[in-house]
């Protein structure tokens, strides 16, 4: 990792594919994402220590796998910008306690889910 503590502002447009895993990123915010990568579908955020995700904050993308594996998060993050193409979270070693039916019911194309280690 580099050591980031924010998504970085000067990443590709056309990114299909972002790894910023092992960083010490600790939020991630509607403008990190927002309407900003039309192609991306892999994103890769796990080893960092994220706590909160802002709710929408991948409108606009074509997010098929979210791997947030090793962070901080304590509830299923809002998904509901991704539903329709969201197949894979991976939320393994974060602090997670409870979880809703309401928080996963509408990720209707979600294959994979993965929550071990919470």
């Amino acid at each position: 990792g580099k050591h980031l503590t924010s998504v970085p502002e000067d990443i590709a447009p056309d990114v299909t594919d972002l790894y910023l895993n092992d960083n010490d990123i600790t939020r991630i915010r509607q403008s990190d994402f927002n309407d900003k990568y039309p192609d991306l579908v892999y994103l890769f955020l796990y080893h960092n220590d994220i706590a909160s995700i802002e709710s929408g904050c991948f409108n606009g993308t074509i997010l098929e796998m979210l791997d947030l594996d090793w962070n901080k998060l304590t509830s299923i993050p809002d998904l509901h910008e991704v539903s329709n193409t969201l197949t894979g979270l991976n939320l393994i070693s974060n602090e997670i306690t409870t979880i809703t039916f309401d928080e996963l019911s509408y990720l209707t194309k979600l294959t994979g889910l993965y929550l071990n280690d919470n």
